[in-house]
């Protein structure tokens, strides 16, 4: 009985041993199915993938060639050529004068001063009483006499006090003309002499008005040239901002010593000079093209041509170029 049990016992085992392997090999085939997927989906992914990577470095090649093309290109900065003035200049140093000089105002009779009627700053006109006069002397009693200003203008002094003696000679105080006329004495150096004319114009700026120019005129030039310092004087009639400007003041003067109308002028950096000649680079067709010129008159920032370039060449004024070179013009 107890082999009988053992026998089914192990016949059991064995059926339950079949069914196992049954059921891993149905499992086992499952399991290389599902592989089978799973490699051919990543070699589809590996197939994407590389013909992305080609060509999207064809592409990217295409992107950087395009923009190796535009980089070939030099920036440079141009300007079109137009006729225009052109005027050539001598900076000098000048003092504003006037031709009206300050009026002492004196009384007719010596005496005390009783009264002033002014300060300084204050406008008067010709006629108008600034102080009295008292000449009464000891045992004697006469009216006080007015001092009267000679002339119109502004009071730019007054060296009495009340209750001073003052002689008839004594100044009572001085008056500033108020229509006085400005101009500018200078000293034109000997070698622009052959070239100044009266009548030249000028611009001057103070350093009373920063950033503001004013305007004058060549009116006169000494007959002579002082041999101390080689230089001639000269004055310049004040055609504008005669209202701002007061006599003393110290101005920069800019004489204009040439002037030529309807020239064309370029930045004289724009040029470069060889041994061949001065020559320049003009902007024809997105390219550099050399050009001969021939160069006159200069002064501190441009240069006349005369021959090799029109109205309407737009010059290259600044950027390393070279005749044929691709040029990219900056805005």
């Amino acid at each position: 009985m107890s082999e009988d049990k053992e026998k089914k016992d192990l016949t059991e085992q064995v059926e339950d041993s079949k069914i196992s392997f049954e059921d891993l090999a149905k499992i086992s085939h499952k399991s290389s199915a599902f592989d089978r997927i799973t490699t051919i989906i990543l070699l589809l992914i590996c197939v994407a993938l590389a013909a992305y990577v080609i060509f999207g470095s064809v592409g990217t090649r295409e992107v950087a060639a395009a923009e190796e093309v535009i980089d070939n290109r030099i920036n440079v900065r141009a300007e079109a050529v137009a006729p225009d003035t052109f005027r050539n200049y001598t900076r000098l140093n000048g003092e504003i004068g006037s031709d009206t000089r300050d009026v002492a105002i004196v009384p007719d009779t010596a005496g005390n001063v009783v009264s002033i009627l002014v300060s300084r700053g204050d406008e008067v006109k010709a006629g108008d009483v600034i102080a009295y006069i008292d000449p009464s002397r000891p045992g004697q009693s006469f009216k006080e006499n007015p001092v009267t200003s000679p002339v119109d203008g502004i009071i730019t002094s007054i060296p009495v006090s009340i209750g001073e003696q003052v002689s008839s000679a004594s100044s009572i105080a001085t008056v500033s003309g108020d229509n006085k006329t400005l101009y500018i004495e200078a000293s034109l150096p000997e070698r622009y002499i052959g070239t100044a004319e009266v009548g030249m114009a000028a611009d001057f700026t103070s350093v009373a008005y920063p950033g503001e120019t004013f305007t004058a005129e060549l009116s006169y030039i000494a007959p002579y040239v002082k041999t101390t310092n080689r230089t001639s004087d000269i004055e310049l009639q004040i055609t504008s901002g005669s209202e701002k400007l007061r006599e003393g003041m110290y101005v920069t003067v800019d004489l204009v010593t040439e002037e030529i109308q309807n020239a064309i002028s370029i930045p004289s950096s724009a040029i470069t000079e060889t041994i061949d000649g001065s020559i320049v680079y003009v902007v024809e067709n997105g390219t550099a093209s050399l050009r001969n010129v021939t160069t006159g008159s200069r002064n501190e920032s441009e240069t006349v041509i005369t021959s090799g370039l029109n109205a309407g060449d737009v010059v290259i004024t600044a950027g390393t170029v070279a005749d044929g070179s691709s040029v990219n013009v900056l805005e």
